[in-house]
């Protein structure tokens, strides 16, 4: 160990958290810094973040990824951690990173893969979703996802609502894991994949020489593929109903923002053929 102990900033986006926010920030008292990047909510966001000690609040309007990269902007912290609202540091992945990472500032890593258990309906998902390439070597039912970087290191390029960051240096791994209880219903997936495929389809421009419509045919075959690697080659089946439901699930986002495609298409290329009402 050499020089002094190195602080942490944890950026997490919001908007209209009101009934989940407290257990992530609880688990978050530890931290140098929290700065909540808020996308102006309606409901008591700003009042309850603002009841915690070491949150920052800010405001800032742009696709969720852009308030990510805000929020990075404005960190004063040696490190960075990126977390969504509805996730929850665990104490071991806490006290992990405060005597492993920032008590070691001569660390050979510029950022950390986290293991992550995902909860789907109220069930921790084990295999599908949480089954993927870069996590094969760990425990079964921890997704593995790069969250905690040296500060100017990692960026988001904002071309859509689920890319992976950018980060330079060798990364390494942390062996707390945090949880991500995500979805609490279909509903709830169904809101939130109708604002995930509305922002993509904004920012794509389907009128460029270089846009190629998604074909019908071509379009089943990948939904057949990622039904395919889900369910059977990442296991989905073995998580039971609720593996079918997400596997099922993660393969109509796919169809929803290929029809949103077509649809905008359409409105571009053939207004006249179609009845206004």
């Amino acid at each position: 160990m050499s020089g002094p102990r190195q602080t942490l900033t944890v950026v997490i986006p919001v908007f209209n958290v009101e009934p989940i926010i407290s257990r992530c920030l609880d688990a978050l008292t530890w931290a140098d810094e929290v700065t909540v990047v808020d996308m102006f909510s309606t409901d008591k966001t700003e009042e309850i973040c603002r009841s915690y000690s070491n949150v920052r609040f800010l405001q800032n309007k742009d696709y969720i990824y852009a308030n990510v990269n805000y929020g990075f902007d404005h960190a004063s912290g040696d490190w960075v951690m990126r977390l969504d609202s509805d996730e929850v540091v665990s104490p071991e992945l806490a006290s992990e990173i405060q005597e492993e990472v920032l008590a070691k500032p001569d660390s050979p890593y510029s950022g950390y893969w986290v293991p992550n258990k995902v909860f789907f309906f109220g069930k921790w998902i084990r295999y599908g979703i949480a089954y993927g390439p870069e996590n094969r070597d760990g425990p079964v039912g921890f997704g593995r996802r790069k969250i905690l970087f040296r500060k100017n290191t990692a960026r988001y390029a904002c071309n859509t609502e689920h890319e992976d960051i950018t980060t330079s240096g060798e990364l390494g791994v942390l062996r707390g894991h945090y949880d991500h209880f995500s979805h609490r219903s279909v509903s709830e997936w169904i809101r939130k994949a109708n604002y995930y495929t509305d922002r993509d389809v904004e920012r794509t421009d389907v009128l460029a020489p270089t846009f190629r419509l998604p074909r019908p045919g071509r379009t089943l075959a990948a939904l057949v593929k990622v039904f395919f690697d889900l369910y059977v080659r990442r296991k989905g089946y073995r998580d039971g109903l609720h593996g079918y439901m997400v596997c099922a699930l993660n393969t109509l986002y796919l169809l929803v923002f290929r029809c949103k495609l077509w649809e905008k298409h359409a409105w571009l290329t053939s207004r006249d053929d179609l009845v206004k009402y």
